[in-house]
């Protein structure tokens, strides 16, 4: 379920990491090798899950504890409840073209998401854990973003605005807590299609990891006849989160 944010938002680290029953870390243990087997590009990071939510008067308040991504992926694809579950934290933005198109990734072939479709962004990792055990979720998403598109988000010739506006919140099966920022690129979609395809060339020539294989454009204003256009599997927030922006 994805929301518009009118609070403030705190992340602050639990220094205790997710205990697991030994019968359900065998079976994440077995499903992770298949995984791997399967492909071989998967690794076995840090993942933190959101052990607490709170809605307070002036914020809402996450607290995350470490855990690993075979338990994320196993919970993904399998399945856990209640306190098994990871409630994977994880950011990401949503960045609008000068020609008011959203620019949406398609994973590479060696992701564990083949194909998908997703907005910039990705897991959280030690790195944004501050000293005082807060998180710096933006600092993490401008890390992806440089990554991933080769884009400075504190640069304002490239992104001359953003805010945090969106979270997704667990619903169902489906196990996320994922705020978002929306930005404005002072690009086209044109020039940017431009400029990442020299980025890509870069990092092939490199030997450097490519995460999006392609990246599409998605027209603000035929937003879900486009995005339902495409036969690539789709992250479960988009289809909302693009609705939800295109009607503002």
């Amino acid at each position: 379920m994805e929301i518009e944010l009118h609070k403030r938002l705190e992340i602050i680290r639990d220094k205790k990491n997710v205990e697991l029953p030994k019968d359900i870390v065998e079976k994440i243990k077995i499903f992770w090798q298949k995984q791997v087997e399967e492909n071989p590009h998967l690794f076995n990071g840090e993942v933190w899950s959101v052990t607490k939510f709170e809605e307070l008067k002036d914020r809402l308040r996450l607290t995350v504890q470490k855990t690993n991504y075979a338990h994320y992926l196993y919970d993904e694809r399998v399945g856990l409840e209640g306190n098994l579950a990871c409630y994977n934290l994880n950011g990401g933005i949503l960045l609008e073209t000068l020609d008011k198109k959203y620019i949406v990734g398609e994973m590479d072939e060696t992701t564990s998401y083949p194909r998908g479709l997703q907005i910039p962004g990705g897991n959280l990792d030690q790195n944004d854990i501050k000293e005082d055990g807060t998180v710096d979720l933006i600092g993490n998403i401008a890390r992806e973003l440089q990554e991933e598109l080769n884009l400075d988000l504190f640069d304002k010739s490239m992104i001359p605005s953003y805010k945090m506006q969106y979270m997704e919140l667990p619903e169902g099966r489906r196990h996320a807590y994922s705020p978002k920022l929306k930005g404005f690129l002072k690009m086209t979609s044109e020039e940017m299609k431009e400029y990442y395809e020299k980025y890509k060339t870069y990092l092939k020539e490199n030997n450097q990891e490519v995460e999006f294989a392609k990246i599409h454009f998605i027209d603000k204003e035929n937003v879900l006849e486009e995005l339902d256009s495409l036969d690539n599997p789709k992250r479960p927030y988009l289809r909302d989160l693009l609705y939800m922006d295109s009607m503002v």
